[in-house]
């Protein structure tokens, strides 16, 4: 309803475009007119019932209201029917309803259409409401003692979707700006997460948020909610404690499919809406290989070179962590390669393919793979060359390497490392490391 009461009051809208689009959208959905009170922007008003489920076309009202009585929800039927100004309906909702209750209630509204308003009308309504404690009924009886919205609105049991549909359809501009930023102010304190309509997915739903994991310890709904728009649209240095916790969380159960969908979908949205680098940073690098000679990083980066570092004697490889396309990895600062492979003894690695020896032999290899799958020769003799068969494996037991193909093939029938004298059951390492 605009985010200034001076806005709201006048009349003018603080962006024309904004106006424009509710107004388009009201008519695509056939948002009845707004005739229950006289309001300066009526299309926001509109649309803001639908959002709460008012402001309903009468057929579809009717067909709501049928919908309702037969789940049985007779009390809720008939006080959706009073909202829209349609007593009939609420009568014939309350009369088919079987409990003393519905009785009891379909007599009052009758006398409410017919206009008794004695003091023992009051006492009588007063008597029947202390006995009851469906939100709905209570919501029908206070309309009916006095006529008056202003009671339906005190009536805190409801839920608050109803009572902000209740405001937006009879309260004038002012009060209506009154009670929605009482009411708003009231959600946040007691963590009210059905205020966050009201709030947003602003900051101002983050005190909310804050308030209800307090109250109710539930701080997957938090973060899930609020990383639709933090840090994308703004910053918060709570949310971002939420999200670490979030994710420690999930850790702890070992539930790590969950948090990797978590990291990759909170990354996706923390990107800006037209496009650009996501807010939110990718994990740190997680696995670093060293040089056993010179204890440094196989990073090409000169730049993270220790002073330590032996130097490496120029050349052609000088600062790639591969040499010719015939060999595996070599450290870039010292030029020694790495360990073998403990199954064929070559040296591990495999070629880079932005180098030019090592671009032509994996083209050539993959020219062969596709000569054979053509001729349907595959498999029968030589196979196709799997780059993935050339990466490098590590036992995180024994710390013994080996090319992937090669572990595969040997661990088929083996159970210990293949280096002699290592007792090691790599593969059930693995297993437990993995969980």
């Amino acid at each position: 309803m605009g985010s200034e009461k001076a806005v709201r009051i006048s009349g003018r809208s603080e962006n024309t475009d904004i106006l424009y689009a509710i107004e388009a959208t009201c008519r695509s959905l056939e948002i009845p007119e707004l005739k229950s009170v006289q309001s300066s922007l009526p299309a926001h008003r509109r649309l803001c019932l639908h959002i709460c489920g008012f402001g309903l076309p009468s057929e579809q009202l009717e067909s709501t209201i049928r919908t309702l009585v037969d789940h049985g929800r007779i009390t809720k039927a008939a006080a959706l029917a009073l909202a829209h100004d349609e007593p009939k309906q609420a009568l014939v909702a309350l009369r088919s309803g079987s409990t003393p209750a519905h009785r009891e209630l379909s007599l009052a509204l009758a006398g409410f259409v017919k206009g008794i308003t004695d003091e023992t009308w009051n006492e009588t309504i007063t008597d029947i409401a202390i006995s009851l404690t469906d939100p709905y009924a209570r919501a029908i009886l206070a309309l009916v003692r006095n006529g008056s919205w202003h009671d339906v609105l005190s009536e805190t049991s409801l839920p608050l979707q109803y009572r902000v549909g209740v405001a937006v359809m009879y309260l004038p501009d002012p009060e209506l700006t009154e009670y929605i930023s009482a009411l708003t102010s009231e959600c946040i304190q007691s963590g009210d997460i059905e205020g966050v309509p009201l709030t947003g997915l602003s900051e101002r739903a983050v005190p909310l948020l804050q308030n209800y994991v307090l109250k109710y310890h539930d701080l997957q709904t938090a973060v899930l909610a609020i990383s639709h728009t933090s840090p994308r649209y703004f910053p918060s240095p709570l949310v971002d404690i939420w999200r670490t916790e979030y994710r420690s969380l999930l850790n702890t159960y070992r539930l790590f499919i969950h948090r990797v969908r978590f990291d990759t979908g909170a990354t996706k949205l923390s990107a800006p809406p037209h496009g650009g680098k996501p807010a939110l940073a990718p994990p740190a690098k997680q696995v670093s290989l060293q040089c056993n000679n010179c204890n440094q990083s196989f990073d090409r980066n000169p730049a993270h070179t220790s002073a330590a570092a032996p130097s490496l004697p120029s050349s052609s490889t000088a600062g790639s962590i591969f040499a010719d396309h015939k060999s595996g990895t070599v450290c870039p600062k010292c030029g020694k390669h790495m360990p073998r492979c403990v199954v064929c003894m070559f040296w591990l690695g495999m070629p880079d393919p932005h180098t030019k020896g090592g671009a032509y032999a994996n083209a050539q290899a993959m020219d062969r793979s596709r000569e054979l799958a053509r001729s349907g020769e595959k498999g029968k003799g030589e196979k196709g060359r799997d780059l993935m068969k050339e990466f490098i494996t590590v036992c995180r037991g024994c710390w013994h390497m080996a090319h992937a193909g090669h572990a595969e093939e040997w661990f088929r029938g083996n159970r210990e490392c293949p280096v002699p004298g290592c007792e090691c059951r790599c593969m059930e390492v693995d297993v437990r490391a993995g969980g």
